[in-house]
């Protein structure tokens, strides 16, 4: 033990007296841009184990047991710190974030021992940045104990949006991996509303900030917080009553109301299926949502589906789809814009757009409506062989640019809705670095037409990224207008644990309602019909 100490001592001299010998150490100065903890050193068999780690490029973290020689075997589980969707300096939970090897399986979900995390500069084994050592103890981890304490401080307590920071404070002896949040009153929690996006318990006192485009229900006089891990949810929760006044309350007039969804994905034929159940699936969802606007809408201005209606773009997919419409009685108006799946077919491009064409009652993948005194706007991909990515012609840019241009000369300040299946680059979930679901081949050029007219609400599909997903919307400003993710009627895909997205089950979409200077974007869980308040925005004019 001294002699390694010894040692250690002197390569540390080395390093500072000369700076070219860190050079092959591994204490150069450059170290300051790689960071690894894990948000406990001792846990209960079964706890969530958080690592946050700090690098770039090919930095990796590979997790070991404490006495494993790194060069004879594979790590348990490991994870890129800055690419395929993972972002340097944010937490993940290794047990359901992290990719774990084969070799490994009598380790894979950390059983009673000593473990390291190691972080590594490169995609190699050998050049170490950081360890940190973590034990697992002998005690199995039981149901969470309750929040100790919520806190709820809001930037402003009169507009009635959620916008602020919210604390959670747990025991000393916490063993929650997630809060999970609900709007509520005297009389519990609002069964009208599901849970707020659930939180990852990284630190105690976890701290979030709320969307600021997020309202508080009116109904709502206090939030309240459980806490949860693999195990379930606390018995008990922590409360905290809401200011006087900070409900969001509306008195105008609601002049237009209209839903918004996308990737409905009907399906006839075994092709492009996203379950084994896929056909009678997305049948079902589809019919729900359809019933569910009926009940809450009666005077529904139109549903607007952004793209992939047909799963593989064939004259029978859409015929199928306007059986569905039928069952349904008092359906409102239909209208859709082009997606990917519409193109996905073994015919030419000209006969899958003409299929689209007689469906949609258009003449053109790109189009306006006006509706109820409001303008509607349709774009789509004008080729199939980009694949995933909507192909858009100079002619359909330049119309896009000019319709805009009079619109706004006519009134600057009215809401324009805008509908194209692919999204932008880096602007709402799904299309983040590493996410992979963007996707416009003119992107620069779009991305200037749009940023120029702050009047659009822009709905993009494509994702299928569940609506409680960071970046659901990208609020107006830096150069861009209000952006939403429209998630799927047919399926979702859940960013949560795994940054690039897993498939989950479930149908969702948007209620809007728009008012003289404002419009309300409400997420809508169809399958559990219930809003989801992480999504319900107020976008002000």
């Amino acid at each position: 033990m001294r002699k390694g100490l010894k040692i250690f001592s002197c390569l540390l001299l080395l390093c500072l007296v000369f700076p070219f010998f860190s050079t092959f150490v591994g204490c150069s100065k450059s170290d300051k841009n790689y960071a690894l903890s894990t948000n406990k050193t001792e846990y209960l068999t079964g706890e969530e184990i958080y690592v946050t780690a700090k690098g770039h490029g090919d930095s990796w973290v590979g997790v070991y047991r404490a006495k494993d020689n790194l060069n004879t075997v594979e790590s348990i589980r490991w994870y890129n710190v800055a690419k395929n969707g993972f972002i340097s300096n944010q937490s993940y939970g290794l047990q359901h974030s992290a990719t774990y090897n084969a070799s490994r399986e009598l380790f894979r979900n950390f059983p009673a021992g000593d473990y390291k995390a190691v972080l590594f500069k490169d995609n190699t084994n050998k050049n170490i940045a950081k360890v940190v050592n973590f034990k697992v103890k002998n005690v199995k981890i039981g149901k969470p104990s309750a929040p100790a304490k919520i806190e709820y401080t809001l930037n402003n307590s009169s507009d009635g949006l959620a916008d602020g920071k919210l604390t959670i404070s747990f025991d000393k002896a916490y063993t929650a991996s997630e809060a999970i949040l609900y709007w509520a009153n005297d009389e519990g929690i609002l069964t009208d509303y599901a849970s707020l996006a659930p939180i990852k318990v990284v630190n105690n006192p976890t701290v979030v900030e709320m969307p600021k485009n997020m309202f508080i229900p009116a109904e709502a006089s206090k939030i309240i917080a459980y806490s949860k891990n693999s195990v379930g949810l606390s018995e008990g929760y922590a409360e905290f009553v809401l200011p006087e006044g900070c409900q969001f309350k509306l008195e105008e007039s609601l002049i237009s109301e209209f839903q918004v969804v996308s990737d409905v994905h009907i399906t006839v034929a075994n092709t492009h299926l996203a379950s084994a159940d896929a056909k009678e699936l997305h049948d079902k969802h589809f019919v729900d949502m359809l019933h569910d606007v009926v009940e809450n809408s009666p005077n529904s201005d139109g549903v607007f589906v952004v793209g992939d209606i047909a799963n593989s773009g064939r004259d029978y997919e859409y015929k199928h789809t306007q059986e569905l419409i039928s069952q349904v009685a008092d359906a409102p108006d239909m209208y859709f814009s082009i997606g990917n799946h519409d193109l996905y077919g073994d015919e030419s491009f000209e006969t899958l757009v003409s299929n689209y064409y007689e469906f949609a009652n258009t003449n053109s993948v790109y189009f306006e409506r006006v509706i109820n005194g409001y303008h509607h706007v349709f774009l789509g991909s004008e080729s199939k062989s980009n694949g995933l990515y909507a192909d858009m012609s100079d002619a359909q840019l330049q119309w896009f640019d000019n319709l805009m241009a009079s619109l706004t000369a006519e009134q600057a300040n009215k809401p324009v809705f805008v509908y194209l299946h692919q999204s932008l680059y880096d602007t709402i979930a799904g299309s983040f670095e590493g996410q992979g679901w963007n996707g416009i081949v003119q992107d620069s050029a779009f991305r200037q037409i749009v940023s120029k007219y702050s009047q659009i609400v822009m709905f993009n599909g494509h994702s299928h990224w569940d609506l409680n997903s960071i970046g659901n919307m990208h609020s107006a400003g830096d150069g861009l207008p209000s952006i939403f993710n429209t998630a799927s009627v047919a399926y979702l895909w859940d960013s949560f644990y795994i940054p690039t997205g897993e498939y989950l089950l479930g149908s969702q979409g948007y209620y809007l309602r728009v008012y003289q200077d404002k419009v309300l974007v409400l997420g809508r869980d169809f399958a559990n019909k219930k809003w989801l308040p992480n999504a319900c925005y107020v976008i002000d004019f």
